[in-house]
């Protein structure tokens, strides 16, 4: 039951990241624009190379490592300080960086600086620790209630596109005002250790040796953008961030509860409970395939006026894109649960760090004659190519440890019921004005549908549900 809870504040905790820009869309795309819809999305692209050296790879090293030992309240304090001195460390090393990035800009210098509260947002990041103790009430109520307060001023401060930079400032500055307020609860988790004890030099090369992979994940992430911004223009970056905004929200909504299974995954396999970890991951694919299937659908469903409703007129190219990077929301699925569950849960870094180097390399390759060809398109297809070759080196890299058949298995079912359910909102949004209320008529029926034709077809997910129903009943 605990692993279920889990499940589901880690989905709020994900969500709220992409929520917030999703809900305020509609309103900051007519009053900044495409341009300042890319401004925005370049300058941030930009920073956050700095803030992922600032990291240092601690976010997921932390996690796996207060997960190692949740259960010593001696040893993860000496964990928690001994990493966050090096993430501070590593914070003012990316802080010095950037002032002499900045001293070589001639164009954004304002809103580069603005992004930079991100930097002071990543000292302050302590959610790992938290994460790792599998405790994700604390910092999920927290998040929600600052985020609420940043749509709401959003929506009272920010009129025109001359507010850009009111916009900036408010949601960097949420997202360090979120991570100050968890620290006040530290002090019931943590005992006292002397200085003397610590050994934080033993945490760089683990840390390090995770920094590899993420600087290439970010890097893949938000090179679309940063390349967009170079090759073409703000407007194409502002129609890709635009779909890649849905495009991630419906990824996030889908793989949120994936944040719950490392801790608990890694817990397993530090006990030899290899094959009970190994199950948990089928399981985790099945509920990957049955919600991902179900969001592809209902994108693709209703992509054909969508963006022109949600984001406005001068984004009607929004939805072509948003066709065709629905696709890698199973992609991205899949690598999330055979890299960021199992192989990260097994400390499997040399697949990790493979993939991801591949990923950026791959990116960059086909983005350079594909952007000056067909701008953001060109970068969409990039990223859904990129994702499918990932994909198969991390579906060949466990070749040994899992069974094909079992990776796989009823993938056919989800595959057959997003298809009918697709024809249904398909034929219901081309036959209903653009509303809300006409969009929520179609995502309630999509859902039905996609459901009703799951239990029909008996997919894998199924009993998985049923399994979870008759164990809390008999609790």
């Amino acid at each position: 039951m605990k692993l279920i809870k889990n499940m589901g504040l880690s989905t709020i905790y994900q969500l709220i990241g992409v929520i917030v820009p999703l809900i305020t869309a509609p309103y900051v795309s007519r009053v900044l624009g495409s341009s300042g819809v890319g401004i925005n999305a370049f300058t941030a692209s930009v920073l956050s190379y700095f803030t992922l050296f600032a990291g240092l790879g601690i976010q997921t090293y932390g996690n796996r490592e207060i997960a190692y030992h949740q259960n010593d309240i001696k040893a993860r304090t000496k964990l928690f300080w001994e990493l966050q001195i090096l993430q501070v460390l590593a914070s003012l090393i990316a802080i010095l960086a950037f002032f002499i990035f900045l001293f070589f800009q001639n164009d954004n210098r304002f809103y580069y600086l603005l992004q930079a509260i991100s930097l002071l947002t990543v000292i302050a990041n302590i959610s790992w620790f938290f994460m790792g103790l599998e405790n994700f009430q604390i910092i999920v109520f927290r998040n929600i209630l600052i985020n609420i307060t940043v749509v709401i001023f959003t929506f009272i401060l920010v009129k025109n596109s001359e507010d850009l930079w009111i916009y900036i400032a408010m949601t960097t500055g949420a997202s360090l005002l979120a991570n100050l307020s968890v620290w006040p609860f530290l002090k019931r988790e943590l005992t006292k250790v002397k200085f003397k004890e610590l050994n934080i030099h033993q945490h760089f090369v683990p840390a390090l040796t995770l920094l590899l992979p993420q600087i290439a994940t970010t890097a893949y992430m938000n090179i679309n953008k940063t390349m967009l911004g170079w090759l073409d223009t703000n407007d194409s970056v502002g129609y890709f961030t635009q779909a890649d905004v849905l495009v991630r929200t419906a990824f996030t909504a889908v793989s949120s509860f994936a944040g719950a299974f490392l801790p608990r995954l890694s817990n397993l396999f530090s006990q030899g409970k290899v094959k009970e970890g190994k199950k948990l991951i089928l399981q985790s694919l099945q509920l990957m395939y049955g919600m991902s299937f179900l969001a592809i659908s209902g994108i693709i469903g209703v992509s054909s006026n969508f963006a022109v409703f949600f984001f406005g007129e001068k984004f009607r190219s929004v939805g072509l894109l948003l066709v065709v990077e629905s696709g890698v929301i199973l992609l991205f699925g899949i690598a999330v649960v055979l890299r960021s569950q199992y192989l990260m849960a097994v400390r499997r870094m040399r697949e990790i760090t493979i993939a991801s180097v591949a990923a950026l390399g791959v990116n960059i390759l086909f983005n350079l004659p594909l952007i000056p060809l067909f701008g953001a398109l060109g970068a969409t297809i990039t990223v859904v190519f990129t994702e499918a070759m990932v994909t198969l080196y991390l579906v060949w890299a466990v070749r040994k440890d899992f069974l094909y058949r079992d990776l796989f298995h009823g993938i056919w079912k989800y595959i057959l019921a997003g298809a009918i359910t697709t024809s249904v909102v398909w034929i219901i949004n081309n036959n209903m004005n653009m509303s809300v209320i006409a969009y929520i008529v179609q995502a309630i029926s999509g859902t039905l549908v996609y459901v009703l034709a799951v239990y029909l077809f008996q997919a894998p997910i199924v009993q998985l549900v049923k399994n979870a129903f008759y164990s809390r009943r008999k609790k």
